[in-house]
């Protein structure tokens, strides 16, 4: 049912595009165009070059459609995302199988998901769908044989590992959330009832296939520019947190470093397209995309010994308070899903209808449903925040408490924060969340199930 709504959603809407979708469109080409860009990557002609400042994975597959199908290429990338979402909700139902939940929740669960942050996600020309898809197939799939009490193995591990693999050479970020993995990994390790040094064992098996493609990532670009790196992307991504720190402490740029000096001259507003300013104002004096990398992120971390204080502020300020409203947002993602691919808002958003709801019904009935939507969703997280702890302790204490259960939803729980603080820690985006999202509502869900199937117990003995 899911996956029709998306199709009819792309029937009427079409696929969508992004600022950042010109990246990965442009590598496309030059991949068709020629095989230059296997041995030049372009350093002196960009501050930016397209295939320094983006991994490969995602404009290779752009480039097989666009030699299937020229015309409708856009329509196969959506498609091929709409299936592999299928494929996660598969695996996050059977997570909810193992858990236990009952239908009704069950079903909320998997609506939520696939009608809320996947709705837009699986619809744009972006790599977020496939990376997310993967991430969630990858802890669903362990959280469920953790359930069952079945050891981690070689093949298993591999496996999952070679899935990994497959999302950072779509996303380079993956590389750096998987270290994240080896929590539920250890909980599996831990709750296994035989086999626990095998299990143990597969954690670094698991690791094995993306620690030879970063490897050999690095030695092609070491072959074709002279650095060793996997993409320049971090000239930006470290940028940008330094400039949300120094809006609020100038004293982040009050060196006499080439980037202190220039960061002075060109931030006043301390917005992203001052932020690429500064990279081309860099690359004007000399410096090309590596050593712009590699520029940002020992500022960055010096930045941190110095400042840290500002860099903290900083990083507790990416977190917004409409975080705790991504659990369950049917109608602003179809909403948002309509001005990226359309152009414009099907209809206004939660502050405009407040503004409005009282001039005609329509305003009215939609601002109700985007209340109550929120009012659903922040219950949710609020559940998914702080019951696994309430949970984690009554487990600690000896009370009767399933220790499967509790341990894989509290790994689970830690994985989404380690996600939100890792990006928060530079640069976040609602859209970077979309991996652990899930995970935040099927555990709310759960621990809202066992709330209430407590209460009728009491209610029943009373």
């Amino acid at each position: 049912m899911i996956l029709l709504f998306k199709i009819a959603v792309l029937l009427i809407w079409g696929p969508g595009v992004a600022p950042d979708t010109g990246g990965y469109t442009r590598f496309a080409e030059l991949i068709l165009e020629s095989s230059d860009w296997l041995t030049d990557a372009g350093l002196e002609d960009s501050a930016m070059p397209t295939t320094v400042f983006r991994i490969a994975g995602y404009p290779m597959f752009i480039a097989l459609t666009q030699l299937i199908s020229s015309e409708n290429w856009q329509w196969i990338v959506v498609l091929s995302q709409f299936l592999l979402s299928a494929v996660s909700l598969y695996s996050l139902s059977r997570l909810i199988s193992a858990l236990g939940m009952k239908p009704f929740w069950g079903a909320f669960c998997l609506l939520a998901t696939g009608l809320s942050f996947s709705l837009l996600l699986d619809s744009m020309i972006l790599t977020d769908s496939f990376a997310t898809s993967l991430f969630v197939i990858v802890l669903s799939e362990n959280a469920v044989a953790t359930l069952r009490g079945r050891p981690f193995g070689f093949v298993q591990a591999l496996l999952f590992g070679m899935l990994i693999t497959l999302g950072f050479l779509v996303r380079e970020g993956v590389a750096i959330l998987s270290i994240l993995f080896v929590i539920p990994f250890l909980v599996r390790a831990f709750v296994a009832e035989k086999q626990r040094w095998k299990s143990c064992a597969a954690i670094a098996v698991f690791f094995i296939p993306l620690i030879v493609a970063t490897q050999l990532y690095k030695t092609w670009n070491e072959d074709r520019t002279g650095y060793s790196f996997i993409t320049s992307g971090s000239q930006t991504i470290y940028m940008v947190g330094l400039v949300d720190a120094a809006e609020k402490d100038q004293r982040i740029f009050s060196g006499n470093e080439p980037v202190d000096i220039t960061a002075r001259e060109k931030l006043s507003n301390y917005s992203f397209s001052e932020v690429l300013a500064v990279q081309w104002s860099l690359f004007e004096q000399g410096c090309v995309a590596p050593e712009l990398a590699n520029i940002s992120k020992q500022k960055y971390f010096e930045s941190w010994v110095n400042y840290p204080g500002s860099m903290l502020r900083m990083t507790i300020g990416h977190i917004r308070e409409n975080y705790a409203t991504l659990t369950f947002r049917p109608f602003g993602a179809i909403r948002e899903t309509g001005f990226w691919i359309h152009g414009e808002k099907p209809w206004p958003d939660y502050r405009e209808l407040r503004e409005s709801m009282f001039d005609d019904a329509a305003a009215f009935a939609l601002f109700s449903g985007e209340m109550v939507e929120r009012v659903i969703a922040i219950i949710i997280t609020v559940a998914f925040v702080i019951l696994p702890i309430v949970w984690l302790v009554r487990l600690y204490l000896g009370k009767n408490v399933c220790k499967r259960e509790v341990l894989v939803c509290a790994a689970l729980w830690a994985v989404y924060f380690g996600v939100l603080f890792a990006h928060a820690l530079v640069h976040l985006e609602t859209r970077y969340l979309a991996p652990v999202v899930p995970f935040s509502t099927l555990i709310g869900c759960f621990y809202l199930q066992r709330i209430f199937d407590r209460k009728k117990v009491l209610d029943a003995s009373s």
